[in-house]
């Protein structure tokens, strides 16, 4: 499963999940990576999302340990990413599957990481002062407030 939590001045997300939701997504963007024919370039900033990705569910970003409490849910690993890259890699995962056949597990961790982008940025754009979301929209609005 992917969570996320904010990262600090609305900068970006750490994404979070278990081994095997990392795992997952890892494999989709590798597997979507070679047969797109939208992503020209097949070593770009796409597959930038599958090492980010890789380096967490190897250890090397953030290990979140359970909380003694709760301790089923397991460790889940995190890894962060600035906005424009993350919405320029979940856009072109998107795009790249309008024109590929492919399997209920690429649909089910795609949808995954839409849902978490979705509520981080509902989130984060809810707690900043100078901008509004239009809800079951993905059109995103920025009025800038300007003092007279």
């Amino acid at each position: 499963m992917l969570s996320y939590s904010l990262l600090k001045n609305h900068a970006g997300i750490l994404l979070v999940g278990d081994h095997t939701s990392l795992t997952w997504l890892h494999e989709v963007v590798h597997e979507v990576n070679d047969r797109s024919p939208v992503i020209i370039d097949k070593e770009g900033s796409f597959l930038g999302l599958a090492y980010d990705v890789r380096k967490a569910f190897e250890r090397q970003r953030e290990v979140i340990r359970p909380p003694k409490h709760f301790e089923e849910i397991g460790v889940r690993y995190g890894v962060q990413i600035l906005w424009p890259v993350l919405l320029l890699q979940q856009r072109l995962l998107r795009q790249s599957l309008a024109f590929l056949s492919h399997t209920a597990k690429t649909q089910a961790i795609t949808y995954a990481l839409e849902a978490v982008i979705e509520d981080a940025l509902r989130e984060d754009l809810v707690h900043s002062p100078s901008t509004s979301l239009v809800s079951g929209s993905a059109l995103i609005q920025r009025s800038l407030k300007y003092s007279t």
